[in-house]
């Protein structure tokens, strides 16, 4: 388990590393392009604020395209849950709970039949 965790992560990092490195390679061509128009400086500058204004608009795609939180819950379900509360042992509840991840815990390399 310990190794998969680590497997991905470093695949995560080695992903990370290749699009930034991409990234720059591009603004670099880019900017090499455009040398014998504008001159060094102008070709990084533009270069840079083509790649600068492509980051920003991916932010603002990823902000507006955000999942929306969900509604809060109903009166009905604060009652029942107050009734559960009201009527339930608490010792109860948190000895199924435990009961159930022991039992979770216990089985999970059994296969089912």
């Amino acid at each position: 388990m310990f190794a998969r965790l680590i497997t991905k992560a470093l695949l995560a990092a080695i992903a990370l590393a290749a699009a930034f490195f991409g990234t720059g390679l591009l603004g670099f061509a880019l900017a090499h392009q455009l040398l014998a128009f504008v001159g060094v400086a102008g070709a990084y500058a533009i270069a840079g604020g083509i790649l600068l204004v492509l980051a920003l608009l991916l932010a603002v795609v990823f902000a507006v395209s955000r999942p929306r939180k969900a509604p809060p819950q109903s009166e009905l379900t604060r009652v029942l849950l107050a009734a559960v509360a009201k009527e339930t042992p608490w010792l109860a509840i948190l000895g199924a709970g435990l009961a159930g991840a022991a039992n979770m815990f216990l089985n999970r390399h059994k296969s089912a039949k």
